[in-house]
Formats: structure tokens, C-alpha cells, sequence
């Protein structure tokens, strides 16, 4: 089944993440989120009824929206969209490589400004030099992202015109959230 994306606000009305319309749904009927707009093309249907699917759902909790965990393989791929940060291909999953910036073996560490989406390619000739010292300057620079951008970047190739409506309503600029 097509899983269509719900933006989740905190208590604040503050945009904090990305829910399946499923999971939307389910958090709706435990009683758990507050649906502020339905879609008018989703439905969720049982062998007796059928229900809109949620749009825009409000939970009762306060989020620390500006932290972003540790950076996981996945979520650098993400945040990248999977795109080398050296020659600008985009690569397939299984293709991605994560390259240190500062290599490790000069001290680098596993951060989010340090690593960024390599195509295995690139990351070879980079080996363990630093970008300038491999004349392989960054085509951007890379940033820790939030968790709700990375949630945007996720569904990126699921946004419809509905959901696009509903980021603009609450004042979220997704070309430029997602970069």
C-alpha cells in the first residue's frame, strides 16, 4: 500500500516531523494527537467504513526539535539526497559510501560536518588526504541537519499537492528545508 506523509506539529504548532498516514491514523484513534486537517484524496477503509486519512496532526508534547541525533550511515545518505558531495552524481543505495572529510587517520571524527555522501569512485581517489590536498573541492558544505529535515528528505519522493499545501499553511519552506 501507497503510505502518503502527515505533518506532525508539537504542542506549539511548530513543524517537528513526518508520520505515515498510518500511523497518523493510529495515533487518532488511541486518542494520542489532535487531526487538524484530513486529506480529501486518502482514505483508509475497513470492510465497513471508510475514513479520511490524516493530513496535519498535533501531539501534546513539547519537542527538542533543534536536536539531531548522532549521524547514522542512512541519515548522511539522506540528508545528501544520496548525491556525492565531490562530483555531484547521484548514487543508489547500494553505491553510497560515507567519506570523512578530515580523514579519520588525521584526527576526523564522526560528525555531521564531517561526513558527507561519496561515490565510491570519488572516495577512492580521495584515499586519505584532505579535499585540498586531493584538489577535490566540496560541491556544498555539509551541516547538521534536524531531525524534521531529515524526515522531509525521507519523504521527499512522496510529497503530493495536498501535503505541499499543508507545509506552506504552517510556514515551511521545503525547498529550502531540505536543500
Amino acid at each position: 500500500m501507497l503510505l502518503h506523509p502527515v505533518l506532525v506539529l508539537d504542542k506549539t504548532y511548530y513543524p517537528v516531523a513526518v508520520f505515515s498516514h498510518k500511523k497518523a491514523f493510529l495515533l487518532e484513534l488511541l486518542g494520542k494527537c489532535e487531526v487538524l486537517e484530513h486529506y480529501t484524496s486518502v482514505f483508509l477503509s475497513s470492510p465497513t467504513a471508510k475514513f479520511p486519512a490524516p493530513l496535519t496532526i498535533r501531539i501534546p508534547v513539547l519537542l527538542r526539535h533543534w536536536q539531531t541525533g548522532a549521524p547514522t550511515r542512512r541519515a548522511v545518505f539522506i540528508r545528501d539526497n544520496f548525491t556525492c558531495g565531490y562530483c555531484g552524481k547521484v548514487v543508489k543505495d547500494g553505491e553510497a559510501t560515507i567519506d570523512h572529510i578530515i580523514p579519520k587517520s588525521k584526527g576526523g571524527s564522526w560528525s555531521w560536518e564531517n561526513l558527507i555522501t561519496s561515490c565510491s569512485t570519488c572516495n577512492q581517489r580521495k584515499g586519505g588526504k584532505t579535499p585540498k590536498e586531493a584538489g577535490m573541492p566540496l560541491l556544498f558544505k555539509p551541516k547538521r541537519p534536524s531531525s524534521f529535515q531529515i524526515d522531509l528528505n525521507r519523504w521527499r519522493s512522496k510529497f503530493n499537492r495536498e501535503f505541499l499545501g499543508a507545509l506552506s499553511r504552517f510556514g515551511v519552506r521545503w525547498d529550502e528545508e531540505i536543500g
